[in-house]
């Protein structure tokens, strides 16, 4: 048996299509799509009409949550509304009809394959921002082991592949389709095979176009309308590199308000960060 994860594609449709594509040479048996399927990228309406019809399983990430609870006003974002920094994120929430929010907020928060031991979330199974990566502690994980017994655990949402072993089993990260943060541009997802027992992960890097995905993020209005996130945004995908939250970190530490003039500084501060990758 084959199983093909993929995840954070937020809304990079070349990527996704590259990704596809190479599905149709790997030809698994089950396919996930896990979670952030939409926001920081520029073509989350063709996305999701690209995908809700295909016969994969699919898992919430937080920036579906996201998206749905800033179009229904829900009271938890209330702060974030009317701040300019979030402006990216209300143009993804009103590019997409209500049909299409309604589906991602059907979404449900894991796959479990129970005759494989596995279990598929976003994040981890008791939070969909928890990340499978070196920052979880051993504790940590294993708590989640013994609330979610799995023989193998999958998330995303770190943007990085990654592999770790705990008391047996196998945690796996998948990686990100669309915006990766490893400094490798390709589209990445994970495949399992099944083997002698065991899912064996091969981790797969797809090239796409790029300038096809940064011209849409130019062409559709969001680098105009998305104010200053959507600007970065545009740059962790050029770069593959993650920006918006050691920008925020940075910003805090120096007391700075997240504005340009602040951008510009932890540029000027980090030039390493902006590098384009080969």
């Amino acid at each position: 048996m084959r199983i093909a994860v993929l995840s954070d594609i937020h809304g990079n449709l070349p990527a996704l299509e590259a990704v596809l594509a190479d599905l149709e040479e790997v030809r698994p048996e089950v396919v996930v799509v896990n979670g952030d399927l939409i926001n920081r990228g520029p073509q989350n309406r063709a996305v999701v009409e690209r995908l809700w019809e295909l016969p994969y399983r699919f898992t919430l990430g937080n920036h579906d949550d996201l998206v749905v609870k800033w179009r229904a006003g829900h009271d938890s974002l209330r702060l974030l509304f009317d701040d300019p920094f979030f402006a990216a994120t209300r143009w993804t929430a009103h590019t997409l009809p209500q049909p299409h929010l309604d589906w991602l907020a059907a979404l449900p928060y894991q796959v479990h394959l129970e005759e494989l031991g596995l279990r598929v979330t976003h994040g981890s199974p008791r939070h969909y921002r928890e990340g499978y990566d070196e920052r979880l502690s051993e504790q940590a994980l294993g708590e989640i082991l013994r609330e979610y017994p799995a023989r193998y655990l999958v998330g995303s949402h770190t943007h990085r592949p990654y592999v770790r072993r705990h008391d047996g089993a196998l945690v796996w990260n998948t990686g990100a389709v669309g915006a990766p943060f490893n400094g490798d541009v390709r589209a990445q997802y994970l495949v399992l095979e099944a083997e002698a027992g065991a899912l064996v992960p091969h981790f797969r890097q797809v090239p796409y176009d790029l300038e096809a995905t940064l011209k849409a993020f130019r062409e559709s209005g969001m680098l105009e309308e998305g104010g200053l996130s959507a600007e970065i945004f545009y740059c962790e995908t050029q770069n593959a590199r993650s920006m918006l939250v050691p920008f925020w970190l940075w910003a805090e530490a120096e007391k700075r308000p997240l504005d340009r003039d602040a951008w510009a500084a932890y540029r000027r501060a980090n030039p390493e960060r902006f590098a384009r990758s080969g």
